[in-house]
């Protein structure tokens, strides 16, 4: 089992660098194998490790076709932050509310924890500060603080995120 999770995995690599370099020629294939292999020695212990809790088949593609699903809206949230960032450089005598905020979240999965910390500093205009495992909440620099009450700041920062990575990353 473990021999097939190796051969798997490097599988897996070797096809994510075909698909990113997009050349074929030999000496990147030959670069390609040596990257991933590297690769694989250096993070063994988290690409090969066995997992805490086995999930079955169906429910790892579920979960794979719910983030595939979850990208779009990923996309459009920035898409829109940045326009409201970009409204506020282009106006005058900009009037900024900033600040370090408290977000309760209901993940309780690290790996969920930490995608909603990611998913909110790739939004412009907020940065994720510090994560809090034990206590299920993060502290997130927010360029322009419109609300000062817990349910309206989750709602505004991780409103659109938090069900989507629910349904991800919690059993």
């Amino acid at each position: 089992m473990y021999r097939a999770r190796i051969v798997f995995v490097l599988a897996g690599l070797y096809l994510f660098w075909l698909i990113l370099s997009g050349n074929v020629a030999p000496a990147n294939l030959f670069l390609g194998g040596a990257v991933c292999l590297f690769t694989l020695l250096f993070f063994r212990g988290f690409l090969l490790g066995e997992p805490k809790q086995r999930i079955s088949i169906f429910s790892y593609l579920k979960r794979v076709v719910v983030f595939l699903l979850f990208l779009p809206v990923f996309f459009f949230q920035a898409y829109k932050s940045s326009l409201q960032i970009l409204g506020l450089v282009l106006r005058p005598g900009m009037n900024l509310n900033q600040g370090i905020v408290e977000v309760d979240t209901d993940l309780e999965n690290i790996n969920g924890l930490t995608m909603l910390a990611n998913v909110i500093t790739l939004t412009p205009g907020t940065i994720t500060v510090d994560v809090h495992e034990e206590e299920h909440h993060i502290y997130v620099h927010w360029i322009k603080i419109k609300h000062f009450t817990s349910e309206q700041i989750k709602e505004d920062i991780v409103g659109s995120f938090e069900p989507w990575l629910m349904k991800i990353f919690e059993r």
